[in-house]
């Protein structure tokens, strides 16, 4: 054969593998997976599709780095190519979650016994190899007439939400330590990466200034606390104007607008939001007032404004009040 036609379909094959093999593990991907298995399924009409998924995978990482999760998965996955036989389709289907169709035609008992094998090797994968301990949980599904690869996997994906139930049941009220422990752990720092992602990272002085969007999202949320609280909120609209009721020129619109954004921001508490509703008018949601502290904020931004233009008080600037409703509530 042609050297350079026998490197061209070396390099071919070797693009195949990659197209159908897991990058990390080198097992065949999810499609493959579930490509191979159908066509089996079509040719013999039997067997079993097992899942096998990795108890608390996230706390793994989240605890020992995920460097430690991939090699443990790797791990996993060089046992099991070592376990199936020569027919059986080994593949990982998701971050921690393998598949493997046996076309066996046995019984239920012989499927039993493999998922007990599967687990007792792979739990033992801490004892040899100083990877973080860990559970698996296994769920399987017999070949019933008609089935399809997309039939069996929902029947053993229900056993495997039913056994993790269970496993998780039989953890109530055991003492923390070992698998309770670590797990513990994982959640508390899950919930504290929770925390800082969701927190203000840089606390600014003064009203919360949103765009638009978010501001509908937060006043549509106090109208729905509303049905609960017995708090009082209020709108208040400031618009810009040219002293005669008329929008002011561009120019100087634009500049004292910037101006009256530094004056809301300074004038109101960290719990009010603000945001630019037209190119000449504010909203403002003020928290926990009555009517008169409303018109008292918008009079003291309003007069804050015109300190800051160093000119008189006057009309440049109109405000309307209005209180919040519970949310479902008519006006």
């Amino acid at each position: 054969m042609d050297p350079d036609i026998q490197s061209l379909k070396k390099e071919n094959q070797k693009l195949c593998d990659l197209l159908e093999r897991d990058g990390l593990t080198g097992i065949y991907n999810r499609g493959t997976s579930e490509e191979k298995i159908s066509d089996m399924l079509e040719r013999v009409k039997s067997g079993f599709l097992f899942l096998i998924d990795v108890d608390y995978f996230r706390q793994i990482n989240n605890l020992h780095g995920h460097i430690a999760g991939d090699e443990l998965l790797k791990q996993i996955a060089r046992i099991l190519s070592c376990m199936i036989l020569k027919n059986d389709i080994l593949g990982r289907i998701s971050g921690d979650e393998f598949v493997i169709y046996m076309p066996a035609k046995q019984d239920l008992n012989y499927a039993e016994k493999r998922a007990g094998q599967i687990r007792e090797r792979l739990e033992r994968i801490t004892e040899q190899s100083g990877l973080p301990e860990f559970t698996i949980s296994i769920g399987y599904s017999q070949y019933c007439e008609g089935d399809s690869y997309l039939s069996m996997f929902e029947r053993a994906d229900q056993k495997l939400i039913q056994n993790k139930r269970r496993r998780n049941r039989k953890n109530v009220g055991r003492t923390m330590r070992g698998e309770d422990a670590w797990m513990k752990k994982g959640i508390d720092i899950d919930m504290k990466r929770i925390r800082r992602e969701l927190a203000e990272q840089e606390l600014l002085q003064g009203a919360y200034c949103q765009d638009y969007d978010t501001f509908k999202s937060i006043y549509r949320f106090v109208e729905r606390r509303l049905r609960r609280t017995q708090s009082s909120v209020y709108i208040i609209l400031l618009t810009l104007t040219d002293g005669r009721g008329e929008f002011p020129e561009l120019t100087d619109r634009e500049d004292n607008m910037e101006i009256l954004e530094g004056v809301i921001q300074n004038s109101l508490r960290l719990g009010d939001v603000f945001t630019q509703y037209s190119s000449c008018q504010f909203l403002i949601m003020a928290s926990d007032v009555q009517e008169r502290d409303a018109e008292s904020i918008a009079l003291r931004i309003s007069n804050a404004f015109y300190r800051e233009l160093e000119i008189e008080p006057g009309n440049l600037i109109l405000h309307h009040c209005y209180p919040l409703k519970p949310a479902g509530e008519e006006e």
